[in-house]
């Protein structure tokens, strides 16, 4: 006698499909997080913000800018960093980019120090108001204590003019009329030295609402590959039609003058394309 094969019946069927559904909802998600962080680095720099001397304790009223930059894990940070600023830079690195970005950072703590000395040494010099070495001593580990989260050496010349406002007693914004600030290295001859990110920097600046922005006027003296600060400015300033005032300055002394020259009041000239 044969046997007859049995059928599955209606409702087996019916239960089978609803796992292969719940199954294929449960692996949408799964599978979006997966994408989203899968291990995928990339370097990126972005906007910042510009910080007044004043809030590391300098009685000045310039500012100095900072930008964005670091390392992002997965997709789901590079995202975020593009949400927050669409014109971010990234670029592609590996995992050990990590590592080199964190000894990079405790390299440039130290450019940051030294920076900050000679803004200190080179503001007391312009303005013939020498500290007695334990004063020195005393107001330098104040500056490193209130910059400790910044990095880099591109504070020195902003913060080298707060400082001999601070001396001399001096407001070069005109009660806050005018917003002042720029980037550079402060060397120990006066010397304004270049930095980089500026392309960045100029944006945060534009979008803080600046008036004066200094650059190093480093077009004879860049010593890397690219192009220098000042012509890297004059174009991001063009091609972005930026209403602030680029400012090209070579020595401490040079931006000085440059500001105690502004007319008083001051009448902001926006840039025309």
């Amino acid at each position: 006698m044969s046997e007859i094969p049995l059928k599955p019946s209606h409702g087996s069927r019916k239960s089978y499909r609803h796992w292969i559904i719940v199954l294929l909802l449960l692996l949408i998600p799964f599978s979006i997080a997966v994408f989203a962080y899968w291990p995928h680095y990339y370097s990126f720099t972005s906007r910042g913000e510009i910080v007044a001397v004043r809030e590391i304790d300098v009685d000045g009223s310039v500012h100095f800018v900072y930008v964005q930059e670091g390392i992002t894990r997965n997709r789901y940070e590079k995202y975020s960093i593009g949400l927050r600023d669409p014109e971010a830079v990234f670029t592609k690195v590996d995992a050990s980019a990590k590592d080199d970005f964190g000894a990079m950072l405790e390299f440039e703590e130290d450019l940051r120090d030294e920076t900050i000395h000679h803004a200190f040494d080179s503001a007391s010099e312009v303005t013939s108001a020498p500290a007695t070495e334990d004063g020195r001593d005393e107001r330098l580990q104040q500056l490193i204590d209130e910059t400790s989260g910044y990095y880099g050496d591109s504070i020195g010349l902003m913060l080298g003019i707060g400082l001999v406002e601070e001396a001399q007693r001096e407001d070069f914004s005109q009660g806050g009329r005018i917003i002042i600030a720029g980037t550079g290295t402060l060397e120990a001859d006066h010397t304004v030295g270049s930095v980089g990110a500026i392309r960045d920097k100029l944006r945060t600046a534009e979008a803080a609402g600046t008036d004066i922005f200094f650059v190093p006027k480093d077009k004879e003296t860049f010593l890397y590959l690219g192009i220098s600060n000042e012509e890297e400015a004059e174009q991001t300033a063009e091609e972005l039609n930026l209403t602030l005032q680029v400012v090209p300055v070579a020595t401490l002394e040079e931006a000085i003058a440059y500001l105690q020259q502004l007319p008083n009041p001051y009448l902001r000239s926006v840039n025309m394309p």
